[in-house]
């Protein structure tokens, strides 16, 4: 699964931050590996049950999963899934599990977290008395055979989801309706009744009754479309679901002759949150490939066609390349039937693995031209999801502790494939400067008390879902990609190639790939259980500071080299494999080097050459913070347009910006610096990465008295350089990023007025530069957020029913929702915050997320105070009462804004006291958010120490 840091789901990605278990009850069960990560079979005949795993109703624990392993014989489970979709709000359905039990010593239990159980059989038994806790069906253990297959048939009903997780629903603009499903982590269960763990590998086969006008997409292709007929679906269905189920779905089904029957192949055997299906309106276009080709087809709302036209030889000359690329590095061919891509609204992620049925976020639909680094993310996502069809589709982590064996792998290998194929039809970014991008998530996040072993302890589904995260995905691709320097890219590929082909269709461990690697494996300088050990099993990150004596000409002078923990309380020190780059007038030597798990390193060096600066970990192998050194950052901070490789570059400015971050520098000295360095930097990838860099040195390390101050030096400069470029064909991608970063500056009340006049067509300076629609919204939200224009609500009216006309797409309905939300007054702002608290309310979460986005808007300081004190009122129950992805769109849109961040403090302290075990998901949160306000109280301390700002701020006051 793909994250685009979702698409602005947080504050900190607004401003561009791209950011003791017990085995009782198990009568054949698996270990939790021991520390050398061995699986291991343990058989007990009668073990005391001390507790019930499916009790509590929040989340599956590894404790129950381990136990109900043990009840099934592996390889025998499946699935027949009979949907009625209709449109609207709501569907049903009715489930047959087939599976053979090792057992019966304990009641088997059945994951839904749904509207309705409406009747359970279990073996033709009928069970009267139905326990169910909202989450766990009880199958009583009396009903089931070991001298047989079990079948358990299930009917229910459910809503169509409206936060993504699920079976989620979404009626367009154009009345036309879209469903997908959204089952991995652990939402499957929130689709139809399942057994939704892992390494409980089942095939599956969908049948369908829906309305004429959709098409149903699912891993296999169907095998019967045509008109509902109730004789003909009852003949197929009835072979293994009770007839009374039937009846009750089907029989007086209204108005019928409008409705489809779709029945689908079985699937391959896979594990539960892999299966899937899209149905709605869809548009598609088949691939026209050549003979042998695995067919594809890209699925669309009929409202994003235009825009997909123009996407689709790019999307199929992507997923052709990638697919062969990975047959021929692995070895192994690709395994399923069909590639289908569906682009599906309203998503949390930015893509899923569905094996021949993969979902993309329709974020990725451009509507208008974009910079060259927004293609080659969206190209890493499709090359992305591609590797799980390897990692994690055919080969599947056995529980989610090794979720990385998925994520990590596919963020890794995605570049490197793209690094290896030749896309034609659009150019590409730089795609080591772009996974060098990508670390950042991960050096945040690993930079937080909050951060974890990349495969860690997982000991329920809500931990696994919050591991989706900066170090399963981006730590652990880096460190991949580390191993496989280390090892060799044919020798890596290789021992991947023997992995899958022992592991095909089943489940495996960390252990399982140590071992096929260590096979290829021929390091002298450590082993990989070292590795895997300082790596892969212990949390937190090394930073590494060069010390030298520029002055010191001899052929053998010193570097030593200290290593330090970047957190003290994660303590270890690691095996480093770096290339040394020494900088000298005429270009750049490197060394290379393998730093030792200790706090000193000596390198010797030929110092005769006059070097005049040194930065470690050159050319970017290895997941460490790097420091740079004080001769070295005088160097490069006035000859950095002299270093002519961008990755080089893109390495020394993470350097300096890291020093902003850890509030060693200010954002004032740093936004200064670049504004000085940008007009000489010829690489658009840099420029993209420190917009974002500049988006977040102002809008979060930066006092917010200051924030109008340097706002206006940043839009200046961009419309300054915006102006110049335009006037070249030449120069459109670096036209397209700056035009489009000019608003996220636009924090002073001249500048809005500037793009304002740009909206309205009377802005001189910028009237041969097209204002395309995402700008006009992002102009028109400006407006409505800026108090200036209160008086002046006309001109708002106005400018906002110009955009309605001009765009009658989803995306108009989120920005009115935000604009109504920035301008409401105290009697709606009230109103607001009941909808938002409300658990009955049924707005989809996304819709929620607009008006929260402005309801909670920095630049309506004045009308936020209210609410802070709310805020922590309800937060607990909020998650208590609310899926884990509405509360987090909660609690992250309407964080307290404040100036006072000591006493923000002391209140998220008191929460964090008071948050209740289980409520997992909030403990990180708070935890997170601690974290980042300790970190920018030191930032604005460091701001107001430095800044010359601030300075002159003191001087006028004493002087006052």
């Amino acid at each position: 699964m793909q994250i685009l840091k979702k698409f602005a789901d947080s504050k900190t990605a607004q401003i561009g931050i791209i950011v003791a278990l017990g085995l009782s009850g198990v009568v054949l069960g698996y270990h939790q590996y021991d520390k050398a990560r061995k699986s291991s079979l343990i058989v007990t005949q009668n073990p005391p049950v001390s507790q019930n795993e499916f009790e509590q109703n929040r989340f599956l624990t590894q404790a129950g999963a381990i136990q109900r392993w043990g009840q099934i014989v592996q390889g025998s489970i499946s699935y027949k899934v009979d949907l009625l979709l209709k449109g609207g709000e709501s569907y049903s359905g009715l489930v047959t599990l087939d599976f053979e039990a090792k057992h019966t010593l304990t009641d088997l239990y059945v994951d839904f977290r749904g509207k309705k159980v409406v009747k359970l059989v279990v073996n033709g038994n009928k069970i009267n008395n139905l326990d169910w806790n909202g989450l766990f069906i009880k199958v009583p253990k009396e009903y089931l055979s070991t001298s047989q297959k079990n079948r358990v048939n299930i009917q229910f009903d459910q809503n169509y989801a409206k936060d993504g997780c699920g079976l989620h629903g979404f009626i367009d603009k154009d009345g036309k309706q879209y469903l997908y499903s959204q089952c991995e982590s652990y939402f499957t269960n929130r689709f139809f009744p399942c057994m939704d763990q892992p390494d409980l590998k089942a095939q599956l086969r969908f049948t369908a009754v829906c309305p004429k006008e959709w098409v149903v997409i699912s891993n296999e292709n169907a095998d019967q479309n045509g008109q509902f007929n109730y004789a003909q679906a009852t003949n197929i269905i009835k072979a293994y679901q009770p007839e009374e189920f039937i009846e009750s779905q089907l029989q007086n089904l209204e108005n019928s002759d409008s409705y489809n029957f779709w029945v689908f192949g079985e699937t391959k055997i896979l594990p539960t949150y892999l299966f899937a299906l899209v149905a709605g309106e869809y548009w598609s276009i088949k691939f026209q490939g050549e003979v042998g080709d695995v067919p594809q087809t890209i699925y669309c709302r009929e409202s994003l066609k235009e825009h997909m036209m123009n996407l689709q030889d790019f999307i199929f000359e992507v997923t052709k390349k990638s697919m062969k690329f990975y047959e021929d590095f692995f070895g192994v061919k690709y395994q399923f039937n069909k590639y289908d891509s569906l682009f599906v609204n309203e998503y949390n992620w930015g893509a899923m693995e569905n094996p021949g049925c993969v979902t993309f976020n329709d974020f990725y639909v451009f509507k208008e031209k974009k910079p060259a680094t927004s293609y080659t993310q969206f190209a890493n996502t499709i090359t992305h999801e591609m590797a799980h069809h390897w990692f994690g589709d055919y080969v599947t982590m056995k529980w989610w502790n090794d979720l990385w064996l998925n994520e990590s792998y596919a963020d890794f290998i995605s570049h490197f494939c793209l690094e290896n194929i030749q896309i034609e039809s659009i150019k590409l970014s730089n795609i080591p400067v772009m996974f060098n991008q990508r670390k950042g998530w991960g050096y945040r996040e690993d930079q937080m008390v909050t951060t974890h072993p990349i495969a860690g302890d997982v000991i329920n589904t809500e931990v696994a879902e919050n591991i989706f995260d900066g170090i399963t995905y981006s730590k652990g691709a880096s460190v991949m990609k580390q191993l496989m320097c280390i090892m060799g890219a044919a020798k890596f590929g290789e021992a991947c190639g023997n992995y899958f082909r022992k592991f095909g269709w089943k489940n495996a461990v960390l252990q399982d790939l140590i071992d096929h690697l260590q096979e290829k494996f021929d390091n002298p300088e450590f082993t990989l259980s070292q590795w895997k050990q300082q790596w892969i099993e212990t949390a937190g990150m090394n930073e590494i500071e060069p010390q030298w004596d520029q002055t010191d000409r001899t052929h053998q002078a010193k570097l030593t080299i200290y290593q330090r923990p970047a957190l003290s309380q994660f303590s270890t020190l690691r095996i480093h494999k770096i290339k040394i780059g020494l900088f000298h007038d005429n270009g750049i030597d490197s060394i290379d080097a393998v730093l030792k798990a200790t706090e000193e390193n000596v390198i010797t060096y030929d110092g005769s050459k006059g070097y005049r600066a040194i930065l470690l970990n050159y050319e970017d192998q290895s997941f460490v913070k790097v420091l740079l050194d004080q001769e070295s950052t005088k160097y490069f901070s006035q000859n950095l347009q002299a270093v002519n490789d961008v990755l080089t570059r893109t390495l020394i400015y993470r350097a300096l910006f890291d020093s902003v971050r850890d509030g060693k520098i200010c954002s004032e000295e740093y936004v200064d610096f670049l504004l000085n360095q940008l007009p000489r930097e010829n690489s658009d990838e840099i420029l993209n990465s420190q917009l974002m860099f500049l988006q977040a040195a102002i809008g979060s390390m930066t006092p917010r008295r200051f924030k109008k101050t340097l706002g206006k030096r940043v839009f200046a400069f961009l419309l300054e350089q915006l102006v110049k470029v335009s006037k070249d064909p030449q120069l459109e991608n670096r036209m397209i990023l700056l035009r489009n970063n000019l608003t996220s500056f636009a924090y002073d009340n001249s500048c809005i007025d500037e793009l304002l006049a740009w909206f309205q067509g009377q802005n001189q300076e910028l009237s041969q530069i097209e204002c395309t629609k995402d700008n006009k919204w992002a102009i028109v939200k400006l407006v409505y957020a800026s108090q200036k224009y209160d008086e002046n609500s006309d001109l708002r009216k106005e400018i906002l029913q110009k955009m309605l006309q001009l765009d009658t797409s989803d995306a108009a309905s989120r920005a009115q929702l935000r604009c109504q939300a920035l301008i409401a007054n105290e009697q709606e702002r009230a109103a607001l915050w009941q909808k938002f608290i409300d658990p009955n309310d049924k707005e989809s979460v996304k819709m929620m997320q607009e008006s929260m986005a402005g309801f909670n808007n920095e630049r309506r300081y004045l009308s936020l105070e209210p609410y802070q004190d709310k805020f922590f009122e309800v937060i607990i129950q909020i998650f208590q009462t609310k899926s884990n992805d509405f509360s987090k769109t909660f609690y992250d849109y309407l964080f307290p804004i404040t100036d006072d961040l000591a006493s923000l403090c002391n209140k998220i302290e008191k929460l964090r006291a008071a948050v209740p075990q289980n409520l997992i998901t909030l403990k990180i949160q708070v935890d997170k958010s601690l974290d980042t306000i300790k970190r920018q109280v030191k930032q604005f301390e460091c701001f107001c120490n430095q800044a010359k700002l601030a300075t002159q701020q003191q001087v006028q006051e004493k002087d006052v």
